[in-house]
């Protein structure tokens, strides 16, 4: 008990302990703010933090300037939003703690009310050193006291005011400026950017219509500043002889002066006044009515580069009394005003153009004449004086006139100029005049002189004067042939006629090529080309004398002909037996040749024939000749000629033979021709050409000729024939064989009677028109059934069965047919006796062929007791139905002829071919007879296959038509 009541005690002091230790400390609130500035129309919210936030409640307290602090009666929350400005606090309380009341925070609110920038002056330019004014202007916000802030470029410390003035603004005041104002806790917002832009300070601009005033005129003058406005302009005057001055009351934009002198002005606005830069000199001239003249000193048409002229400026009507400046203007700059009137320069290339003048009183600078029309010098370039004679050539005891020439230009005299090849160029002394005579030879120059200092044209080109002296010469040709062909080497030669032959000349050439220099060389050695056809001349002249010579001898005229090509002729090209025949070389109708002769064949190379070169040669050898022309030194050759083959004829004949050897042909038959060689030809080997009516074969080893005839075969057919071993030695061409290729004949069948008598027959005949040709077998058709049986040569046959039978003709190898014959038709008569007959006969064969069947089959049973007797007899009947079939599919043309076309009643009667014997090959014809006479298929006459009636009847028969 005793220690409970301790336990007790001990927690309550411990209560009262802490207890009052908490009431004593005080914690201070912490109130932040979304924003410091209500959007207009918005709010911000407030939030009062604290550490101990359990069961807490909050005050909310608000201040103005115009409002003493009182407590916000509808929030107690932690946070708050608001929408007024001013200065708030918030505080909190708990059941055990106080929180004390936190720091103030101020909230702004914003207005509504518009904000502008503007500008004192409305210049649309502002330029530095000028004084401005930016204005802040709030709509709506009379009566309240604003506070103003500025943003601009440039400053770190802008006012406070409603303006902002700049006194000396500059180009980094460039920018763009706003403000905004603030009243209380409102706040408008930023006003739209103002852009202000600085110029530098500008220069006036002055401009004049003209700067000459006329004799009793004026002149209007413009100051311009760019394209700003509000300005007034200053205007100034100053003259050489007097300080600029300002010009009184002209403020204006444009002002009229009729006096000379040089003008300036400025422009200016605003207060403090603001000054331009002044504009540029204007200088105004006043002018009076004398005339000036440009002159030219000395007055040639025509000035050339590297003379020295003179131009004189002449002030007329009245001004010899008078003092005057001159003023030049020309290619060149324009001089500085000068006494003295004139100017003389050496001409260069740039001093062609127009120059002017124009004088003053030196006793006033802007008072003047007007310009002088302009005077146009031309400079051409430094000219060469022109030489020209009359005639190079000094007639003998003679003499030409030279004359030296400078373009169409006046005021010259003449230099003239003399050398030879001996002496050097000299003045002809006491020679001035465009034209002198000379009798003298030799090289002339001259050359034309004027002014002062003196002006030398270009020395003229050189002419030549020559002194002709009387001999003449002549052009001759070795070798002298009067057709010379290119490639060839010939010499011309100079010859110095009439006393010529004690003198030393040189000589001197004019040809198809550039003239040659003189040479002591009395001829040229060169080799004959294309362009050396043309006229060739030469002259001479002593050797002691260059500049005396003769006349040019007569134009010797060469034509180059191309390279000739020799010609063989050949009177035959065939030698007869035992002879020979004469070969002719010829080179057009030229002179001097010799001649070269070759000859090869197909085994030999082509070699010269020595010791021949005569024109015609005589050859008894065949081969292949050509030959070739030359002539002079060194030796020039022709083209070669064409090849002429000539042939050695031996005696052999031969002849053309046809296989086979009918006397008629007719298109589409194959026919052999044979080219035999006779009388001894069996031995040799041979080889033969063909001249036909096609392009004539060429030589082979095969004698004969097998081809389809067609009606270009017609024609002439001729052979000859050559030893193997001798390719140019052959026998004559062979007597020709015609052949006539006819067209195609026709068969024609004729009939002793078309009615077959009982128990008998009829005869037909086949033959082919016209009956002159041989050779032909004949094929015969009953109801369009292909019979292809040959009948004997005689073309007859016995017919007993009724029937359209028709036959055509067949000769050669492969087998040629003729067309079809017409159709013939045969009757036979009824009777009852034979029809009787006839159905006796069908059981009576059956029977005993079953017999014949049965006796076998008794015999092989007989024989073979011990042997399974039915297998044997299974198999013989199998064989022996196979040998049948086989023996029924090969009956050939006489096996049939028998029973068919002679039409017995006995089927049984043996039909054999060629070879068959015993007698299983007679039951197997019987057998075959049978088949015969039973089947009713049959085959058609284009040789499809519908029965086997009459299969391979004729072994010969398979080519068909």
């Amino acid at each position: 008990m005793k220690w409970s009541l301790l336990c007790v005690l001990g927690l309550f002091l411990l209560s009262k302990l802490l207890c009052g230790n908490a009431e004593e400390f005080r914690e201070k609130a912490t109130l932040t703010a979304q924003s410091l500035i209500i959007p207009a129309g918005g709010s911000v919210t407030l939030t009062c933090d604290v550490k101990e936030s359990t069961d807490l409640k909050y005050e909310w307290f608000r201040q103005t300037s115009s409002e003493e602090k009182s407590i916000i009666t509808d929030e107690s929350g932690r946070a708050i939003s608001v929408f007024k400005g001013g200065n708030y606090t918030c505080r909190a309380e708990g059941k055990t703690v106080t929180i004390t009341e936190s720091d103030s925070v101020t909230v702004r609110e914003t207005v509504r009310n518009r904000i502008t920038v503007t500008v004192q002056h409305s210049w649309s330019q502002i330029f530095t050193g000028e004084t401005i004014t930016l204005r802040c202007e709030i709509q709506g916000g009379e009566g309240k006291v604003w506070k103003y802030e500025w943003t601009a470029p440039n400053t770190n410390s802008p006012p406070t005011s409603s303006e902002y003035r700049i006194s000396t603004v500059s180009v980094s005041h460039s920018g763009d400026y706003r403000c905004r104002g603030s009243s209380d806790y409102l706040l408008t917002g930023w006003s739209d950017a103002f852009r202000l832009t600085v110029s530098y300070k500008p220069r006036a601009t002055l401009t004049a219509g003209t700067t000459i005033i006329p004799v009793g005129g004026s002149v209007t003058l413009t100051c311009s500043v760019q394209s700003a406005h509000g300005w007034k302009y200053e205007w100034f005057r100053r003259t050489q002889r007097t300080s600029e001055g300002q010009i009184r009351d002209q403020q204006n934009r444009d002002i009229r002066v009729s006096q000379g002198g040089i003008y300036r002005c400025r422009g200016t606005r605003g207060n403090p006044v603001y000054y331009t830069d002044k504009s540029d000199d204007v200088t105004i001239e006043i002018t009076f009515s004398n005339k000036v003249v440009v002159k030219q000193q000395p007055n040639w048409p025509q000035i050339f580069r590297g003379e020295t002229i003179t131009l004189t400026c002449e002030v007329q009507e009245g001004g010899e009394t008078t003092e005057w400046e001159y003023e030049w203007r020309g290619p060149r700059t324009p001089t500085q005003w000068t006494h003295n009137n004139d100017v003389t320069f050496r001409v260069s290339e740039s001093s062609s153009g127009d120059y002017m003048c124009k004088s003053r009183r030196r006793d006033d600078s802007y008072s003047s004449t007007e310009w002088s029309e302009a005077f146009t010098l031309s400079v051409s370039n430094k000219t060469r004086a022109t030489l020209t004679a009359g005639t190079t050539i000094i007639p003998v005891g003679g003499s030409v006139t030279l004359t030296c020439s400078v373009q169409s230009s006046d005021g010259w005299k003449y230099e003239w100029f003399r050398r030879t090849q001996t002496t050097s160029e000299s003045k002809i002394r006491d020679q001035q005049n465009r034209d002198i005579r000379v009798s003298e030879g030799g090289i002339y120059r001259c050359r034309g002189t004027r002014g002062n200092p003196v002006y030398y044209t270009d020395i003229s080109d050189d002419v030549t004067i020559e002194k002709t002296i009387s001999n003449k010469v002549v052009v001759k040709q070795q070798p002298n042939w009067p057709q010379i062909f290119r490639g060839e080497t010939i010499t011309l030669t100079c010859e110095v006629q009439e006393g010529g032959e004690t003198t030393e000349w040189e000589y001197e050439w004019r040809g198809p090529s550039t003239p040659t220099q003189w040479t002591h060389n009395n001829n040229v050695t060169f080799r004959v080309s294309e362009s050396s056809s043309g006229d060739y001349m030469c002259k001479s002249r002593r050797r002691d004398d260059s500049y005396s010579s003769t006349e040019w001898s007569e134009a010797f005229t060469l034509s180059a002909s191309n390279k000739p090509r020799a010609t063989l002729t050949a009177g035959t090209t065939i030698i007869p037996v035992g002879g020979s025949v004469t070969l002719t070389c010829s080179v057009q109708s030229s002179d001097g040749w010799k001649y070269e002769w070759f000859r090869r064949t197909q085994r030999t190379y082509e070699g010269k024939i020595r010791d021949q070169q005569n024109r015609d040669i005589r050859v008894s050898q065949g081969g292949i000749y050509r030959c070739r022309g030359t002539r002079g030194n060194p030796v020039y050759y022709t083209d070669i000629s064409d090849d002429v083959t000539i042939e050695k004829t031996i005696s052999n004949k031969v002849v053309v033979k046809q296989q086979p050897n009918w006397p008629q042909i007719f298109r589409g038959e194959t026919i052999t021709l044979t080219c035999e060689v006779q009388e001894g030809g069996e031995t040799t080997e041979w080889e033969y050409g063909w001249r036909g009516p096609s392009t004539p074969t060429q030589w082979t080893h095969n004698n004969d000729v097998t081809f389809r005839v067609s009606e270009s075969s017609s024609g002439d057919y001729m052979c000859k024939s050559r030893r193997r071993d001798d390719a140019y030695s052959s026998t004559e061409w062979s007597e020709a064989f015609t052949l006539s290729a006819s067209n195609k004949p026709k068969a024609k069948l004729r009939a002793d009677n078309t009615a077959v008598p009982v128990g008998g027959s009829v005869t037909l005949t086949c033959s082919v028109n016209p009956s002159s040709s041989s050779g032909w077998k004949y094929y015969w058709y009953r109801d369009n059934t292909t019979v292809d049986v040959v009948s004997p040569s005689n073309g007859q046959i016995n017919a007993s069965q009724e029937g359209l039978y028709r036959c055509r003709g067949g000769r050669g190898n492969p087998v040629y047919y003729t067309e079809d014959s017409q159709e013939v038709h045969i009757n036979t008569a009824v009777s009852g006796f034979g029809c009787e007959r006839s159905s006796f006969i069908v059981p009576f064969i059956v029977g005993l062929v079953s017999g014949i069947i049965a006796v076998l089959l008794l015999m092989c049973c007989y024989k073979q007791i011990k042997e399974p007797c039915c297998n044997s007899l299974t198999q013989s009947q199998s064989t022996n139905q196979s040998s049948a079939s086989q023996q029924t599919s090969n009956q050939n043309e006489a096996q049939v002829y028998s029973s068919l076309l002679h039409g017995d009643l006995s089927v049984y009667e043996p039909i054999r071919g060629s070879g068959n014997t015993g007698s299983a090959d007679e039951y197997n014809n019987v057998t075959s007879g049978f088949q015969l006479e039973g089947l009713d298929k049959r085959s058609r006459h284009d040789g499809t296959e519908e029965s086997s009636d009459y299969n391979n009847v004729n072994p010969e028969s398979a080519s068909g038509p």
